[in-house]
C-alpha cells in the first residue's frame, strides 16, 4: 500500500503536534454564527394579494358558512340572506374572531402540514368548492324566492 505522506516516525515532535491539532478558532475573529431564520410574516406581507391568508381565509370562511346556512336554513325554512338580515351580529363577529385565529398563525410562521387525509392541498380545494357552492346557492334563492335546502 502506497503512503500518502511522511508517516508520524518521520516528522519532529512541532510538526505532529501541528498535523495532529485542529486549527483554534479566536474568539476575537469576525466569523459570527448565523443566526436561525426566522419565518414570521409581517400582517401586511400575510395579507397582500398574493400572501398566504387571503385565499385561505376566503376558503375557511366559505366552508363554514355554507355548512352553517344550509343547516339553518333547512331546519328554519328561511333563505341566507333572510338569515343573514336577522342576526347581522353573528356572522360579523364569528368572522372576525375565525379571521384572527387564521392570522395568527400565519404571521407566527407556522407550516401548513398534513394530518392524514387532510392536507392544505385538499383544503384549498374544498374551500374553493363552498365559495361556488355558496355563490351558486345565493344566485338561485334570490331567483327562485324559495329556500333551497
Amino acid at each position: 500500500m502506497k503512503s500518502l505522506g511522511p508517516s508520524t516516525s518521520q516528522l519532529g515532535s512541532d510538526q505532529l503536534a501541528a498535523a495532529t491539532s485542529l486549527p483554534s478558532v479566536s474568539p476575537y475573529s469576525s466569523v459570527q454564527p448565523t443566526p436561525p431564520r426566522s419565518y414570521n410574516v409581517s400582517l401586511f406581507d400575510a395579507l397582500k394579494f398574493n400572501g398566504p391568508a387571503p385565499e385561505l381565509i376566503n376558503c375557511r370562511l366559505a366552508m363554514i358558512g355554507f355548512l352553517y346556512a344550509a343547516s339553518n336554513e333547512a331546519s328554519s325554512g328561511k333563505l341566507v340572506l333572510d338569515q343573514f338580515k336577522e342576526a347581522p351580529w353573528f356572522p360579523l363577529a364569528f368572522s372576525a374572531i375565525f379571521i384572527w385565529a387564521s392570522l395568527v398563525p400565519i404571521t407566527k410562521g407556522a407550516k401548513r402540514e398534513s394530518f392524514g387525509w387532510f392536507t392544505p392541498r385538499a383544503e384549498l380545494t374544498n374551500g374553493r368548492t363552498a365559495c361556488l357552492a355558496f355563490a351558486v346557492l345565493l344566485l338561485m334563492e334570490q331567483k327562485s324566492g324559495v329556500a333551497f335546502f
